[in-house]
Parts: structure tokens; sequence; C-alpha cells
């Protein structure tokens, strides 16, 4: 390999490293679809059960699912190293992508451009992170694609029958991926126009391909039989054949749609680089073979799915290589000084545009869960309210993101909820009636303490933390002013913060002064927070303003004198007449109570 090849290989591995890093860092922008959810439910079990849910519980092909399977049985199952192997699967195919354009071009140039095309592309960008077989479905047919024009330049028998094994993987791979094989044929017939050594060659490919696709070929017709059924049960039905299930009409509509998500929503910019290509590489027949992978994979595609309704956008994701690699034979056409300026230019724009072509329906499941395991406790419970407890991908969501202590104790019971202290209320759909209604209920002996989630224009999900008072039967000071308990949320050597709980059904009838104090061995007093109610830390409330019934969140916090000797602190709690210092005395006779014992230094048990 000559320095300038080498050259080339390292600055293309180090455009390559660099997706890696931007994708694997934008896994977190990634959230789970359904048809993910079923990649993991239908790989948990052993290889034979995976290939038979395949065969005659759904309708794909087998071999990205037993591919995922054994990925999950030596690096893991969790969702980040599921869409990590899709990455990884991407990785290899740009480094094809840049063997393909040093193989077909002779230019390092191109498959710079290339790869950096794909990088910054909403169709490769999206699809090389989803736990499915698209990025599989890339690096197949771009291998497909390589073997196919490397048997046109040798014209061996050889040659096309590895070829032909391409073929077989992708019929095993993705069933989509026929079409292009279908353009391959297309190809060869009316621009290539093959002899007869050459159509004995692919016949002899295609046969290859077929005999070994053979025993799954009686499972592939009774998938189709079964997904018609289904789709005549459902009413769902579409197209001549009467397939419908989850795939779109051919329309004008969905023809814009598909072109916007292949050129990153800049139509305009992709077709200036694909013009500049056409002009200057027109006449060469590797030109020509990229658009026939470009064009003539989604055309067919839509054509035919005006007899069978099967099309779907991420199906044929592949043909965004063609794509990449037409802009890059146009942008490597321009002048020397001028062809990076183009390539930052281009790259920049689809960057910016990413955000606008990502998926908008999807659910931030797997956030909002990892912030509600951070926040909750064992003995919480959680109250799914109208939450798509019956929806598999949430379900998968709770048991991979929540503590088992709270995993295992929700309920979509407004009653069961009631007697547990904190409640987690979690609703997908905030504006129903009824779900507010329960709220309403709730909060009358749960007040609300926060809040995790957002109601915006693409979903609505929340999860608001319900806490009731920590005593069920209160202390009375002065048998005028219930006091329901404390939570002591943080300590430290310099610092103490509390919630006190008050609710009073009957008007006290004055103002009085709350206190919150640390008293030494001696009983002296080393620090104290003594004022009016602070109702979440942001209203103060005098006790004659109280509303009756309703339940009052004191925050105080203490600041602890530094070099405190060590040993064992008391915390009490007083109220007392502010004019006169006179305090109330409780039940048992005291002016104070006793709260809880500290004892300082503060350790990790404390």
């Amino acid at each position: 390999m000559s320095k300038l090849s080498g050259r080339g290989w390292l600055f293309a591995l180090f455009l390559i490293f660099i997706f890696a890093v931007v994708h694997i860092h934008g896994i977190h922008t990634s959230y789970m679809r359904d048809d993910e959810e079923i990649a993991f439910r239908t790989t948990n079990n052993d290889l034979g059960y995976t290939i038979w849910y395949q065969a005659y519980q759904d309708v794909h092909a087998p071999l990205w699912f037993s591919s995922f399977w054994l990925w999950r049985q030596f690096m893991g199952s969790t969702e980040f190293i599921a869409r990590v192997y899709s990455i990884f699967l991407s990785l290899l195919t740009l480094t094809l992508v840049y063997r393909l354009s040093r193989q077909w071009f002779h230019s390092a140039w191109v498959g710079w451009a290339a790869i950096a095309v794909l990088s910054a592309n909403a169709y490769f960008y999206i699809y090389t992170q989803e736990i499915r077989p698209y990025a599989l479905n890339m690096l197949v047919a771009t291998l497909s694609m390589s073997l196919f024009y490397r048997w046109l330049q040798q014209r061996t028998y050889r040659a096309a029958l590895l070829y032909g094994l391409t073929v077989a993987w992708m019929l095993y791979q993705h069933y989509f991926l026929m079409f292009l094989v279908m353009v391959q044929a297309l190809y060869l017939l009316l621009v290539h126009r093959p002899d007869r050594h050459l159509l004995r060659q692919i016949i002899a490919a295609w046969a290859l391909a077929f005999v070994l696709w053979l025993p799954w070929l009686p499972i592939f017709i009774n998938q189709i039989k079964t997904l018609i059924e289904i789709e005549s049960e459902f009413g769902n039905a579409r197209g001549v054949a009467g397939i419908g299930s989850t795939t779109e009409p051919t329309t004008l509509d969905a023809v814009r749609r598909l072109f916007n998500l292949m050129t990153s929503g800049q139509p305009i910019l992709y077709l200036i680089g694909i013009a500049l290509g056409w002009y200057y590489a027109w006449r060469t027949s590797t030109y020509r073979l990229l658009l026939f992978w470009a064009f003539a994979v989604p055309v067919l595609a839509l054509l035919i799915n005006l007899v069978f309704s099967v099309y779907t956008p991420r199906y044929i994701t592949y043909l965004i290589i063609g794509f990449a690699l037409l802009i890059g034979v146009g942008l490597s056409h321009l002048s020397y000084r001028f062809r990076a300026i183009a390539l930052v230019a281009f790259v920049g724009i689809s960057f910016w545009s990413l955000p606008s072509q990502f998926p908008v329906k999807r659910i931030a499941y797997r956030p909002l869960f990892q912030q509600l395991a951070a926040a909750s406790r064992p003995g919480d419970m959680m109250l799914m309210e109208r939450a798509n407890l019956t929806d598999n991908v949430v379900l998968w969501q709770l048991a991979n993101y929540l503590p088992p202590y709270l995993y295992t104790t929700y309920t979509d019971q407004l009653a069961e909820a009631l007697p547990s202290r904190r409640v987690w209320f979690v609703t997908g759909d905030w504006f129903n009636e009824q779900v507010r209604a329960d709220f309403e209920q709730l909060e009358q002996s749960h007040p609300l303490q926060q809040v995790i989630g957002d109601c915006n224009v693409r979903w609505c999900y929340l999860i608001q933390l319900m806490e009731a008072p920590p005593l069920q039967t209160p202390h009375i000071f002065g048998q005028v002013l219930p006091f329901w308990g404390i939570d002591l949320d943080t300590l430290t050597p310099r610092s103490l913060q509390a919630r006190l709980w008050w609710r009073t059904e009957t008007p006290p009838p004055q103002d009085y002064s709350i206190g919150l104090h640390l008293l030494n061995a001696a009983g002296e007093l080393v620090a104290q927070s003594d004022g009016v109610i602070q109702h979440y830390a942001t209203t103060q409330v005098n006790t004659s303003a109280m509303q009756l019934g309703q339940i009052y969140i004191d925050h105080r916090s203490l600041t602890l004198p530094p070099a405190l000797p060590s040993g064992d602190y008391q915390l009490v709690l007083v109220v007392y007449d502010w004019q006169t210092g006179e305090r109330l005395l409780l039940e048992d006779g005291l002016d104070y109570l006793l709260l809880q014992t500290i004892t300082l230094p503060i350790t990790a048990q404390n």
C-alpha cells in the first residue's frame, strides 16, 4: 500500500472514529419504540426460539434477530449495548463505503465525502441506532453492491458465486433487500447489456442464492398468508394483495416525506450535490450504477406498493449509501481549494437540520424512569393512571430502569395507592377528566412534592410525587396547632435541612412562632430556625391564616456552628407566642417535642 493510500485510510478511519463518538454520545437522544422492545422479547430465550418466533409468530427474516441474540450473549442486554451493536455495524458499513469509493472511483476524496455526508444524514443517523435490522441491511447491501461490481469487472464464476452468497444473505436478512437485487438485475440488463457468458454466470449466482434460501421459502409463503389474514381480520388491508399492516400508501405526500428524510430536510442542497456528480461523471458506468442504487430502489418499492402495500421508509434505508457516494463524486470534481469548503458547508447544514427529522412521537421513557429511580426510595408506590400499562414498551422500561421495590408495587387503582405515604402519580394522559379528578382527590392527603416529565406538543407524560405527612396521629401544641411529623432531608457537618408538616381543623386564635432547635447534652441551644411557616420554602404563612384541612409543609434550614464537639444532640420543636415568649404545651405537659437525636460528627450511617 502506497503512502498516499495509507494516509487516505488513516483519514477515513479518523472520520469513522468521529462518527462513532458522535453516535455513541447521541444514544441518549434515541428512545425505544414498539419494534425495538419486540427485538428484546423475541431474543430472550435460546436461538431456536428466536428463529421459530420470526418464522411463525412474526413476519421477518431471521438473520438479524439471530445475530442480535448472539450479540446479547457476549456483550449484554442493556438498551445502550443494543444500540452500540447497530452503531458497530454502521462503522463496518462506513469502512466498506470508503473501500468502495477506492474500488469504483480510485478516489480517497469520494470516500471521505461519502462518510461525512452519511454521518450527518438524518436517514442514516436515525436508523444506525435502531435496535432493528436496518444497520445490518445497509452493511450487507453495500457488500453486495461491491461484489456485484467486482463480478462485472472480473467476469469469473468465482466472483459471480461470491456475489450470489450476498444475495442469499440479503434474503435471510430482510425481505426488502430483494429490491436491491432487482435493481442490480435492471442495471445489468439495461446498462451493462450482458453477453451469454455473463448471463450464465448471473443465473448461476442467483441459482445458488435460491438454493440456499430454499429451506426458508415455505416459511416465507406462510408469513405472507398470515399477514394477509391478520390485516383482513383488523380491517387494515390495502393494495390488491390485501397487505397493509403499518405500511404507508404510495402517494405524492409519501414520496415527499421520503425525499425529505433522505436529504435531512435539505432537498435542494442534496440535488445540487447529485447534479454536480451527474455533470462530471454521468457517462461512467459506476456513476450510473450509483443512480440505480439511489433512485431505482425507492421507485421500485413505491410502485410495487401500489399492488402489495408493504412500503415503510425505514425498510429501504440502504439506498442512502448510493446517495452519499453520488454526492461524494460530485463534490470531488470541484476545484481542490473549494471542495473542502463545500463539504464542510454541506455537512454543517445537514447537521443543523438533523433535529427536525427526528421522530417526534416517541416518549422519553428512559430518562423519565431513570429520574424516578434516582428520586424514589423503598416503600414508595406507583399509581399508573392511563399510562399505557398494556404497552410492552412501557413495561420493558419499568422492568429495566426502576428498582425492584418500585417496579413490583405499581397499581392502577387509586384506592390501593391511598394508604401509602409516598405515591408516584404516573400518567400519559394528564388532560383526561378522570385522571385530574383522581389527582385532586389524592392531593387532599398527599400534597405534590416533585414533578418529572413534561407536556408539550410532541407528547405528554408526567411523573408526580405525592407525599402524605409522616404521622397518622398528630402532636397537638396548645390544643390548637397539630404537628404531623418531620422529614430530615439532609444532614451535613455544616447544615441541616428539614420539612415540618402542619394541618389544622380548627383556626388558631393568634399567630405563633415555630422554632426548630438543636440542643447539646447540657440542653444549651447551638442552632435554631424560628419564625412563621415557610410553606414549600417560598410562602410565609401565619398560623392564624392557615386554611382548615390544608397541609402546610414548613421548610427549615439550620446552619451548624463549626467545630461542634462530638456527641449526641437533640433536635426539638417548640411553638410559642412571639410577643410574650410563652410556649404552647403538648398533651404530656411538656413545652417542647423531641424530634430526633443526632450524633456528631456526621457518619455515613447518619
